[in-house]
C-alpha cells in the first residue's frame, strides 16, 4: 500500500473526506488515497465535482480536501464562487503547481497565472516545501476553517511526499 507523508498530516489535522482528479505531480498523493476506505476517498470525474463534493460534505459536518492539477482550477471558479465564497464555506484545496517553461503547453498556461487567478478571487494560497508537511497541514486546513473559505497548497513537482 503506497503512502504519503501529506496524506497523513492532512488526515491528522482533521480532513475526513478527499476529493479529486489525479495529477502527475501528486502521483503520491493519489496512490495513497486509492488505498483510504471508500467513504474518505472519491476519484471525481472533474475537478469542479470535486469541489461541489467538498462543499456537500462540509454541509454534512466533514470536511474535505479537493485535490487537483492547477490547469483543471479553472473549471471549478463557478462552484467555488457561488458555493464556497459566497456561503463561506470552508474547503482546502492540494493543487499541483504546473507552468514550468519545460512543461506541456496547456499547464504553462493556466499554470503561470495561478497565483494572480488566486489573489485575483481573494483565495489565500501557500506553496509547498519539501519537509514542512506539518506546517503546511496546519495553514492550509486552519486557513480554510478559520476564514471560512478556500486555501490553497500549491505543490510543485518533485514535493509530492
Amino acid at each position: 500500500m503506497a503512502t504519503s507523508r501529506r496524506l497523513e498530516t492532512l488526515l491528522d489535522h482533521g480532513i475526513e473526506l478527499v476529493a479529486g482528479v489525479p495529477c502527475s505531480y501528486l502521483r503520491r498523493f493519489f496512490a495513497a488515497c486509492e488505498g483510504l476506505p471508500a467513504s474518505r476517498y472519491v476519484a471525481a470525474p472533474r475537478e469542479d465535482h470535486a469541489v461541489a463534493i467538498g462543499a456537500g460534505a462540509w454541509l454534512g459536518g466533514r470536511l474535505a480536501l479537493a485535490a487537483m492539477q492547477n490547469s483543471g482550477l479553472g473549471y471549478c471558479l463557478e462552484v467555488l464562487t457561488s458555493l464556497h465564497l459566497m456561503y463561506r464555506l470552508p474547503l482546502p484545496l492540494l493543487v499541483s503547481d504546473r507552468g514550468e517553461p519545460s512543461d506541456f503547453e496547456e499547464h504553462r498556461i493556466l499554470g503561470q497565472r495561478t497565483r494572480k487567478l488566486l489573489e485575483l478571487f481573494a483565495i489565500p494560497w501557500r506553496a509547498a516545501t519539501l519537509g514542512e508537511e506539518e506546517d503546511e497541514a496546519a495553514w492550509l486546513v486552519g486557513t480554510a476553517r478559520t476564514r471560512c473559505m478556500p486555501a490553497v497548497l500549491l505543490v510543485g513537482k518533485g514535493v509530492d511526499v
